[in-house]
């Protein structure tokens, strides 16, 4: 049995925290992937995790295994998307592991307590507040209130599988992002005041306006960032930074995108994590 799970970029955001990590995550809007993490458990001698071949500590994954698993197991991940730049690898990752430790042991556990411990995983390890409901549900969707599936409340705004391009430059570290209060204060501000005017007109165009604002308004973005993104706005396309990652996601502007390094394309994933 094999979990499947759609990576997930956001555009803007703001971080909403508790003491409970069931109620901490975070409001605001962002893109399923068919980039995508597929999962397998099968039992073993001692539990080992494995991404894209290679052993690995994977601290937010082992959290869902520690929580989930009856007896010790060998978990294989294979991550489709950049790792570190923003398209909710960890988050992917921990919520395939549950929703495939939940079918190998037959848990009983619904879509949205077995991603619920994936939630609170990324939460704790400080890699993520949002990724895991949004990859959960698929599509575009609109995070309006925080915490974990089944507590964080969302919406969609309806798109078909559209092209998305991407370049990547570099990693961002969410965890050292998440944690500055002074930056977050700022990102917070211009986060709320995007998802209030979005739900005033909820379209795809108006989530690329906004993700673009918020982009300049949260002042995360590098210079080359902005320059791609200005380049891509120059030929008619629509883009913005990938929250948090040094990449770029952009409609259109594939060949405006080249001089900024090496293009990828995927399209947008209609449907949230499941088992293949």
């Amino acid at each position: 049995m094999r979990s499947w799970v759609p990576s997930h970029i956001t555009g803007f955001f703001a971080a909403k925290r508790s003491d409970d990590p069931k109620t901490s995550g975070s409001i605001g809007c962002g893109l399923a992937l068919v980039l995508g993490a597929t999962t397998s458990v099968e039992d073993a001698l001692q539990t080992e995790i494995i991404l894209n071949e290679s052993s690995s500590d994977a601290p937010v994954s082992r959290y869902v295994v520690d929580r989930l698993a009856k007896s010790p197991v060998r978990v294989r991940t294979k991550l489709d998307m950049p790792l570190g730049s923003g398209f909710g690898a960890s988050g992917a990752g921990a919520l395939g592991c549950a929703l495939a430790l939940n079918a190998h042991f037959d848990l009983g556990l619904t879509a949205d307590q077995a991603a619920s411990v994936a939630h609170v995983a990324e939460v704790l390890s400080g890699t993520g507040l949002g990724d895991v409901i949004g990859q959960n549900t698929g599509g575009l969707v609109i995070r309006l209130e925080p915490g974990a599936p089944g507590i964080g409340r969302v919406d969609r705004i309806p798109v078909p599988p559209l092209k998305v391009n991407y370049v990547v430059s570099g990693p961002i570290s969410t965890k050292d992002v998440l944690s500055d209060k002074a930056r977050m204060k700022a990102v917070n501000e211009a986060g709320e005041a995007a998802l209030k005017e979005l739900l005033r007109r909820p379209t795809l165009r108006e989530f690329m306006r906004l993700s673009r604002r918020f982009t300049v308004q949260a002042e995360l973005a590098s210079d080359w960032a902005l320059d791609a993104i200005e380049a891509v706005e120059a030929v008619g396309g629509m883009a913005s930074m990938v929250m948090l990652g040094d990449a770029v996601f952009a409609f259109g502007g594939l060949e405006a995108l080249k001089s900024f390094g090496e293009v990828h394309s995927t399209t947008i994933s209609q449907r949230g994590a499941n088992l293949d």
